[in-house]
């Protein structure tokens, strides 16, 4: 059985009061936003219909056991907040943190995940159980578990799959170099290097410039340099270009300090 209840904010209901802290930690708080084409097309007669989601009970186990995963991997890392009461009222008539939130989030997760639903709808799920603060972190954490494996990308660098949003292969590609550098070995930093033209022949150029200059920082003097390093020639340059800049910048502002401390 759900229950499902609906209520304007305080601020614009009659006699309208905050839901006590236990009651509140029951539901899960989704926040309507009206939307303007959507009123005026519905008042004219034609109300969109709505697309629920279908659960595909094949993926239902697989989909428990990442939730799983997830939210208790997040936990272990930030125990603070498996039950946080919010200070405020209002904030505590809201969604927030507990045992109890987090099994839902957990549910919801799960649940979501077999259905394929967006990741906004997700995001809305989660927030709503646990709050936007403690949601947003979650997320967080189910996007560091979507990385791939440095160790994987290592043990075959030529069909390594990188991840197409920006700020996830940046990650990816500090992991890998990361764990270079936990063992530097030459085969793994070879290896290291074929990752970063990996990434070099599916993406953007400019994410590589950090990781290949760390990268070649790690080489040891009874190290060739490999060929594929020529390949990313231009990224090292641009490093090193970079390098120069803030040199001649903290020189400059350096100077400049001194002259004045002079006058």
């Amino acid at each position: 059985m759900r229950i499902v209840a609906a209520a304007n904010p305080r601020a614009s209901a009659a006699d309208g009061w905050e839901l006590s802290p236990p009651l509140a930690n029951r539901f899960v708080h989704l926040y309507w936003v009206h939307d303007r084409d959507t009123v005026v097309r519905g008042l004219g007669g034609v109300w969109p219909r709505a697309q629920l989601p279908r659960l595909v009970p094949e993926k239902l186990p697989e989909a428990v056991a990442y939730a799983r995963r997830a939210v208790c991997g997040f936990l272990q890392a930030r125990p603070t907040l498996i039950h946080r009461l919010p200070s405020t009222e209002t904030r505590r008539g809201g969604a927030w943190p507990s045992p109890r939130s987090w099994e839902a989030a957990l549910t919801l997760l799960a649940f979501g995940t077999a259905a394929s639903v967006s990741r906004e709808v997700l995001a809305s799920l989660v927030r709503g159980a646990v709050g936007d603060g403690p949601g947003l972190e979650l997320l967080a954490h189910l996007d560091r578990m979507d990385l791939p494996d440095p160790e994987s990308l290592l043990a075959d660098p030529a069909s390594a799959e990188l991840p197409t949003r920006g700020d996830l292969r940046q990650a990816t590609l500090e992991a890998v170099v990361a764990a270079v550098g936990a063992r530097p070995q030459r085969e793994r930093w070879e290896a290291g290097w074929m990752v970063l033209v990996r990434a070099l022949e599916t993406g953007a150029a400019d994410l590589l410039v950090d990781p290949a200059r760390v990268l070649a920082s790690l080489r040891r003097d009874d190290w060739e340099v490999p060929e594929s390093v020529e390949r990313l020639a231009g990224v090292i340059g641009l490093a090193r270009r970079a390098d120069q800049s803030v040199l001649r910048a903290t020189g400059t502002a350096d100077a400049a300090r001194t002259a004045g401390a002079g006058r």
